[in-house]
């Protein structure tokens, strides 16, 4: 992940294809050992995606992990 330097908030994706997206960063936190990142794309808000570090990048959080570091967000348990 690369911060863009004229928009502090946003960062540089790559996906599995090798394409950048512009993603804007919402939150970065620690929960239950694992750093999370909560990001939109700034071509289309509708895409938000959680993300969580791993083996030196970043992965995709779905399903029940997504639920449940949601919620933990929202009921503002995370560090």
């Amino acid at each position: 992940m690369a911060e863009d330097l004229e928009h502090p908030q946003h960062v540089t994706l790559i996906d599995e294809a090798g394409r950048e997206r512009q993603f804007q960063l919402h939150d970065a936190f620690d929960h239950e050992g694992g750093v999370y990142y909560l990001v939109e794309n700034v071509d289309d808000p509708s895409q938000v995606l959680l993300l969580r570090e791993a083996g030196g990048g970043l992965e995709t959080v779905e399903g029940e992990e997504f639920e449940r570091v949601i919620a933990a967000l929202e009921g503002d348990e995370v560090e």
